[in-house]
């Protein structure tokens, strides 16, 4: 905002320092220059939006499938562990061991639903983060459209000679 308003200045003093410029072609001189800049504002935002909306494809891909790879494991170890418990698979002498694998594993399922989650979370408060920032680009834009339109009409309204 600080470099818009400077420049504003900056194109203010070059019009005034044209000998031959009336106020009019002044205030052209200026709204082309600010159109021109939010013009140029407006791709990079565009650019930044294209970027956030292939990262969050990119996560997205990755966190369903590491979702299904974890769903699947936890199928083939919730067999496994029923096993075990009902006696159909029975080793005797690695039985201590096999629980607390088994404690360790659910350990990790927990941990791993648990980081699920917060990386869930944290992707959803980036999405929410991003719509907000859209949304006042885009309340922007209408504030200037409607400041400047009376400009406009001024504009055109004090070059007719007549």
């Amino acid at each position: 905002m600080k470099s818009f308003s400077f420049l504003c200045l900056l194109a203010l003093f070059a019009c005034a320092s044209a000998v031959q410029l009336t106020p009019t072609t002044r205030i052209v001189e200026l709204l082309k220059g600010l159109s021109k800049q939010i013009e140029e504002e407006g791709k990079k935002e565009e650019d930044l939006y294209e970027t956030y909306v292939c990262w969050a494809k990119s996560i997205i891909s990755q966190k369903t499938a590491s979702n299904e790879e974890a769903a699947s494991k936890i199928d083939s170890l919730e067999t496994y562990l029923s096993d075990l418990k009902n006696g159909r698979v029975e080793m005797t002498s690695e039985r201590a061991d096999l629980e607390k694998e088994i404690e360790e594993l659910l350990a990790d399922l927990e941990s791993a639903k648990a980081m699920r989650t917060q990386e869930n979370k944290d992707f959803e408060e980036a999405k929410d983060e991003m719509n907000k920032a859209i949304s006042a680009l885009d309340s922007a834009i209408k504030t200037l459209d409607t400041a400047t339109k009376d400009t406009r009409t001024a504009c055109c309204l004090q070059s007719d000679p007549a």
